[in-house]
């Protein structure tokens, strides 16, 4: 007998996370915890599961510990006037650092929870309808009654630079090393952990505290980057671009010569990995005995937009380390992956996948 609409974004929770409880499936479904119970029967009768934790957990998977937002982004169509309006086009769509990272990642087919906080408003529903729909597992992220879902605003100039970016992220604050610690297994247990610099500082440090794992670190925003510096010494590998680098290692970046001064800064600082955009079109990636600076593949004109070049450029080099890569291909699966999110305005590719990134990546041999 087939499963109900309900029934089965009920069975993909729990395929997820075979330990959820009721409870938190009536949170994410929005219904009464005995409304759960009754579907859970009859997925039971119907064949589909044969009691709680009956599916395996994946044995390796990645905990990301980040962002989710609802982003609006205005495009417009030819220069922008100040203190006028301006002919162009608005899209939206779920993003957020941390939503990017883990949507990245299952395209790439590596298992992760996404630990995150989102509001019990219409645009919190959406969120949990989008990542239903993508297989994103938030089942250990929370649903907060009292505020918001956090959104970003970004203006976006006709050649694709963003003019100015806006962000409402106060729910962020909830992210505090007392929420983090009734999801410790889940960080601690992870093969690796990546994490974003929007996250507040007490819970960059609380995670760089208890896991032992390999901590990747997206660094967001020229206002948020510092909040990474006090750790640099627990960091495995570090994305930034030109202008939070500056932020996080006092050295302007503007070339490949400065590129490489603020990465072995880093370096020396204790970072083990380095992938720093030097601008829109070209990154230095350094390690400890190695380093590769080249230009991103594909014509400029296809890397008009930056919202999502970092966060898949990070996606790629935990695929890229899970996968046993070396560094030298580090850097190019991670270079085609920020290529690829970089033509269109929103930050996550409809058309992201390995096979593509590797495509991609077949262009800087």
């Amino acid at each position: 007998m087939a499963a109900t609409d309900r029934e089965q974004q009920i069975l993909a929770w729990i395929k997820q996370n075979p330990l959820i409880s009721q409870n938190e499936l009536a949170e994410l479904c929005g219904i009464t915890r005995s409304g759960v119970a009754a579907h859970i029967s009859n997925l039971m009768k119907k064949g589909y599961i044969q009691g709680k934790g009956y599916i395996v957990t994946p044995p390796s998977y990645v905990a990301v510990v980040g962002a989710i937002n609802i982003d609006h982004y205005g495009v417009a169509m030819q220069d922008v006037v100040g203190e006028s309006s301006n002919m162009g086009r608005i899209v939206s769509s779920v993003g957020g650092i941390g939503y990017n990272i883990a949507y990245n990642l299952n395209r790439l087919g590596v298992p992760n929870y996404l630990i995150s906080v989102y509001g019990d408003d219409e645009n919190g529903e959406r969120v949990k309808q989008d990542a239903y729909a993508n297989g994103i597992d938030i089942t250990h992220a929370k649903q907060i009654s009292h505020m918001p879902t956090s959104t970003f605003l970004s203006v976006v100039s006709a050649q694709g630079r963003q003019i100015v970016g806006l962000d409402d992220m106060q729910i962020s604050a909830e992210i505090t090393p007392e929420f983090l610690a009734q999801r410790e297994q889940t960080i601690v247990n992870a093969e690796m952990v990546a994490i974003d610099s929007s996250l507040p500082s007490d819970a960059i440090a609380w995670v760089c505290e208890k896991t032992s794992r390999p901590i990747f670190v997206r660094v967001v925003s020229v206002n948020k980057a510092a909040r990474i510096t006090p750790v640099l010494d627990r960091i495995d590998t570090m994305v930034l671009n030109s202008a939070e680098a500056k932020f996080v290692s006092g050295i302007e970046v503007h070339d490949e010569a400065s590129a490489r001064d603020c990465a072995e800064h880093l370096l020396r600082s204790g970072v083990r990995n380095v992938f720093l955009f030097v601008d829109d079109s070209d990154m230095l990636y350094c390690c400890e005995h190695e380093s590769f600076f080249w230009s991103l593949p594909g014509r400029a004109e296809e890397r008009r937009y930056t919202n999502g070049g970092a966060s898949a450029a990070l996606s790629a080099l935990v695929w890229a380390r899970r996968e046993h890569k070396t560094q030298r291909e580090c850097a190019r699966y991670a270079s085609a992956a920020a290529a690829m999110n970089m033509s269109q305005v929103q930050s996550i590719c409809a058309d992201f996948s390995e096979e593509a990134v590797r495509r991609k990546a077949d262009l800087l041999q």
